[in-house]
């Protein structure tokens, strides 16, 4: 059993955690609600990991914290099953979120004009309401027969019962730890040897080109359904010959033409009201700098997050070998202490490491004139029309 002061001490320091954590992520909550440059359908993922943050710290942390200074659960039977529950969705959120942020990234460097296709609000609303329905109901299982739920005292919280179903411990670390690391991992690897390819394409400005896409001609699938409209409204009438003249050239069509009769044909085209031919023209899309920086406090907020919660993995499979294994109550809770500071740590190393975020934070409590407002958000774009940070 742990002592007396032990329990206080970690008490108090796990409700300073808690409230820390709160007011970080209201706090990143709101700057994102509130500058419309930051509500964007990428920062939705952001917002949601602060929302399940700030429910984690209300249904998990503060529940410890009271069994903490009471030693021992006080509170009734199915308020320990809603504590189990919103530690299993809250991994999983975070683990599958983190798996979205970085293919939301790898999207962003691979093709950019497809990321501004797919990352729209409604896909990504969507993407999220998928989100949480799935983790919900996986967290669920134990409700269903899948596992039990126990309390145990070196802990200090409610938590699944691995001992009971080994099972159920393997699925969860293939859903919470195999399969996530596995894909940031390689999503992440692939977009760190992009960005080394990028660096060696640059344009007469010096900007580094990202892509340089053909097919985009009004940015949009309606405007390309209207070009292709205009190819054919024509089909099937009789063309008419060009009159040809002393001097002429080949057009692309193959027909011989002079200058005089072209330029004719175009003032009684524009004067009958025929529509203008739509160019198509490349789009260039280069790298910001902010997209990079954003790129890298997504890694640093994943591999924080993983290792904060591999301890408790590990000492989870050492009590599935030996259930008498010779760990003292106190270890174990300093690695239970460790998963719930997750929900500190990120909003931390969000607000900490992104300078861009924090000129957001300023912009957002100090009253400026809309000029300059403009002014230095038009500075901050990265991609061309797509700015997405």
């Amino acid at each position: 059993m742990a002592s007396v002061g032990f329990r206080y001490g970690m008490g108090t320091v796990l409700a300073i955690v808690g409230a820390l954590s709160m007011i970080l992520n209201f706090f990143l909550f709101f700057v994102c609600v509130r500058r419309s440059r930051l509500r964007k359908p990428p920062h939705y993922f952001l917002m949601s990991l602060a929302l399940v943050d700030i429910i984690a710290v209300v249904g998990w942390s503060s529940l410890t914290v009271v069994s903490l200074f009471s030693d021992g659960w006080i509170l009734p039977t199915e308020i320990c099953k809603v504590q189990e529950y919103i530690m299993s969705m809250y991994l999983y959120l975070n683990s599958h979120t983190f798996v979205l942020l970085a293919f939301e990234r790898f999207l962003l460097f691979l093709r950019p004009s497809k990321h501004s296709e797919i990352f729209i609000n409604s896909v990504v609303l969507i993407m999220m309401l998928a989100l949480w329905l799935f983790d919900g109901v996986m967290s669920a299982f134990p409700y269903f027969g899948w596992g039990t739920v126990s309390y145990f005292s070196s802990q200090f919280q409610c938590a699944m019962d691995h001992e009971k179903n080994i099972r159920e411990t393997n699925f969860v670390t293939v859903m919470c730890f195999g399969i996530p690391i596995s894909l940031c991992l390689g999503l992440y690897l692939f977009i760190f040897i992009m960005i080394r390819k990028i660096k060696r394409r640059e344009d007469d400005n010096g900007a580094l080109i990202v892509e340089r896409n053909n097919r985009a001609i009004g940015d949009s699938y309606s405007q390309r359904l209207k070009n292709q409209q205009l190819k054919f409204q024509n089909a099937g009438t009789k063309a008419v010959k060009p009159n040809i003249g002393k001097k002429f050239t080949y057009t692309e069509d193959g027909y011989v033409s002079n200058d005089s009769s072209d330029d004719e044909n175009t003032e009684s085209n524009v004067q009958k009201g025929t529509p203008k031919q739509v160019v198509r023209q490349k789009k260039v899309y280069h790298m910001a700098k902010n997209d990079s920086l954003l790129m890298k406090t997504y890694v640093f907020m994943t591999i924080l997050f993983f290792l904060l919660w591999l301890p408790y993995l590990i000492v989870t499979y050492i009590f599935l070998k030996n259930r008498y294994a010779d760990i003292s109550d106190e270890i174990v809770f300093v690695v239970v202490f460790l998963c719930q500071c997750t929900t500190f740590i990120k909003p931390v190393v969000y607000v900490t490491y992104n300078t861009h975020f924090r000129k957001h934070v300023v912009k957002c409590f100090c009253r400026k004139s809309s000029s300059n407002e403009i002014k230095s958000d038009t500075g901050e774009r990265g991609f061309d029309n797509t700015a997405l940070d």
